[in-house]
């Protein structure tokens, strides 16, 4: 049974792909499995902060965090919720895909309460 166009856009409607937006098909077609996992750990390269886009204001903090995803080393970005936070370079945290509307080329979020990243 392969998904016809109508049943993804259905699923993406329905946040099908909220949690671990690439997917892959098995060899079959048939089952649809999360490409990426759902938590990685990283350790924290730089931290900034940047400026959201135009009609929203203030200040965004933001890490930049290396770790592996799918056996490659990569520096990705990541932004920190939250109104304080204590974190510094080689702090170990936990991140998850999920995209920041108003900051471009940040797709991912720092976990809170776990590792280094305490509340």
């Amino acid at each position: 049974w392969n998904r016809s166009n109508r049943d993804i856009i259905q699923d993406i409607r329905l946040d099908f792909r909220a949690e671990c937006p690439m997917w892959m098909v098995n060899k079959k077609g048939r089952e649809w499995r999360p490409a990426i996992p759902r938590f990685i750990e990283g350790v924290i390269v730089d931290l900034l902060t940047r400026k959201p886009k135009k009609p929203n204001s203030g200040n965004r903090k933001i890490a930049k965090v290396q770790c592996t995803i799918l056996g490659r080393e990569r520096v990705v970005v990541a932004r920190i919720p939250g109104e304080n936070n204590t974190l510094q370079q080689h702090h170990r945290v936990l991140i998850q895909y999920n995209r920041h509307r108003n900051l471009p080329s940040v797709k991912w979020v720092i976990v809170r309460g776990q590792l280094d990243a305490q509340y």
